[in-house]
């Protein structure tokens, strides 16, 4: 079963012990845009997505399959 985006960075967050807010700090991005990406209301661009896998320390390829 594929895994979404969306899951995969919602997952990855926990793991790390990360707060929605501190991952949106860390990766210079607004605290709604995690929200809005791990409620799977929108989706971003691949700069984004770059910010956030950077962040968590995942490949952006994982997202992006």
């Amino acid at each position: 079963m594929k895994t979404d985006a969306h899951e995969i960075i919602k997952e990855k967050r926990m793991e790390l012990g990360l707060s929605q807010k501190q991952l949106a700090d860390k990766a210079g991005l607004s605290h709604n845009t995690v929200y809005n990406l791990e409620s799977n209301r929108v989706s971003t661009n691949l700069e984004t997505y770059e910010k956030i896998c950077k962040v968590l320390g995942i490949k952006l390829s994982s997202l992006l399959e």
